[in-house]
């Protein structure tokens, strides 16, 4: 089986939606939406149909971009393929949210520094990037505790998976750090039970 098709199976478990409701909890009803790393489209997906959001979905695997297009069928959003590192290829001021999940701490830092001032540039005068993470924290037994079923078997896949660099993104707390240093609004907060934080930050 490809890793696309195994990954866009992981997201339809319960779980993967606890992992990204703090961020559907963050986003509105309007407005436009630009999901950077957007692998098989889940989060699109819900935000399209659920918030009625305007969404457009980015990512550097076609095959990923192709799982994406199944998943979303005639659910009005749009699929962009962009080369790693290449500048978006979007106008400035041009989405009132960016949402970038489960990729930042995979990256380089100054991959990371693109990415975030290309989203800056995105967005318009009162829009937000919203970051989610796993944190790499708590153990089996924790998982087990708050998400055991026969649907969630894949959680343990993914906490292992992202244990190692999630925990170096969590205790360098980096995007306070590019903040502050930029003078931006910042906040962070821990959710799905510890497993993963919600960073937002504003122009």
């Amino acid at each position: 089986m490809k890793f696309s098709k195994f990954f866009s199976g992981l997201q339809e478990a319960p779980w993967y939606r606890s992992f990204l409701n703090p961020v559907i909890n963050e986003i509105g009803t309007k407005g436009r939406l630009l999901d950077i790393g957007t692998g098989s489209g889940k989060l699109i997906q819900i935000l399209a149909t659920e918030n009625g959001m305007d969404c457009i979905g980015v990512d550097t695997d076609k095959e990923m971009l192709a799982e994406a297009k199944m998943k979303l069928g005639n659910i009005k959003a749009e699929l962009v393929e962009i080369s790693p590192n290449d500048k978006l290829p979007f106008a400035i001021n041009s989405f009132d949210y960016v949402t970038i999940c489960s990729v930042l701490f995979h990256l380089k830092k100054p991959d990371v520094d693109n990415m975030l001032r290309d989203s800056l540039n995105l967005l318009n005068k009162d829009g937000k990037i919203i970051v989610l993470t796993p944190t790499g924290k708590g153990n089996i037994v924790k998982l087990t505790k708050h998400f055991f079923s026969f649907k969630n078997k894949g959680i343990y896949i993914w906490y292992r998976a992202t244990k190692k660099r999630a925990r170096q993104w969590t205790d360098e707390n980096y995007l306070s750090e590019y903040a502050t240093k930029h003078h931006l609004s910042y906040k962070r907060e821990i959710v799905m039970k510890g497993f993963a934080q919600l960073e937002i930050i504003r122009g």
